[in-house]
């Protein structure tokens, strides 16, 4: 015997108001349709649950069974409306992996609006290699990343999000600093070169030539940074890597079209996200794409 939700809630009221005709009026219905399912209802449980007369007053087994029958239907209206809310994008859980640049530059504005349209919506964002974060996708470790389209795997889909420009950081004494025009990578034949690895997207001679050439490697670019203030040499970084100011260093942009990387989400080919995931994406495109006036 499967009970319905609708007649339990009609049960409640009548047993509120103590009046079939005030119990249709707060749900909408009318008098006749609360009494015949009320009546269904007995039938099925086989016992009455209000006495003969017009006030509606509860049976010993109605008084017995008020409390189950409103602790029912008040978890029923909770779990639906959890499930509304998820079906909304409203709740739920999202984990996503980005290369430190987006991560520490645009990432931080769009993760204050979605914390304040979507409350309930936890996030776990981790920033890792461009070639981590391919990787943390394909294993479904993370619902989707952001990272660069460089060796992209086939099992993933890219889509475009920015570019990012690529140049040369130094300190403002260095000679480098002296012009604001773009740097031509035979510029960078003489002085000592720090690399973190971000220039094997670099599809150009000359760059591989320099970089062949590079004396030191620091992965971690805050170390990177603070041995290019200290005066052990310059390195070359996307622009979306100086966040924060950086504004004891100086930053030159490289020439060519070499020197440009797109940047965009990365997602299982395929695969339709979950809400929250969709939602957070949604919320990641709006903040790249050109307001409508």
């Amino acid at each position: 015997m499967a009970l319905k939700i609708q007649p339990l809630r009609y049960f409640l009221l009548v047993a509120q108001t103590h009046s079939y005709q005030a119990a249709a009026a707060l749900c909408a219905r009318s008098q006749p349709a609360v009494s015949l399912a009320i009546r269904e209802l007995e039938n099925q449980l086989g016992q009455a649950l209000f006495e003969p007369g017009r006030h509606a007053q509860l049976t010993p087994f109605g008084r017995e069974h008020f409390a189950p029958i409103k602790a029912l239907v008040d978890h029923h209206e909770r779990v639906e409306q959890s499930l509304l809310n998820s079906a909304q994008r409203r709740i739920g859980q999202v984990s996503m992996a980005s290369i430190p640049s987006y991560a520490g530059q645009r990432l931080p504005a769009v993760l204050v609006a979605f914390a304040q349209a979507y409350p309930q919506i936890e996030v776990s964002v981790q920033d890792d290699t461009a070639e981590q974060v391919q990787r943390r996708v394909i294993e479904r470790r993370v619902d989707f990343g952001i990272g660069t389209q460089f060796a992209l795997d086939p099992e993933l889909a890219f889509e475009h999000l920015t570019e990012d420009h690529m140049g040369v950081v130094c300190r403002p004494d260095h000679p480098l600093a002296a012009s604001d025009a773009p740097c031509e990578w035979s510029e960078l034949a003489h002085y000592t070169l720090i690399t973190n690895g971000t220039f094997r997207e670099v599809n150009d001679p000359d760059a591989q030539a320099v970089l062949d050439r590079a004396r030191f490697h620091v992965p971690n670019i805050v170390s990177l940074l603070a041995m290019v203030r200290g005066g052990l040499g310059i390195t070359l970084l996307p622009a979306l890597s100086l966040f924060g100011g950086q504004s004891d260093l100086c930053f030159r942009a490289l020439a060519g079209a070499s020197a440009t990387r797109d940047i965009g989400l990365i997602s299982p080919l395929r695969e339709t996200p979950r809400p929250a995931a969709a939602a957070l994406m949604a919320a990641i495109r709006a903040q790249v794409q050109p307001r409508k006036s």
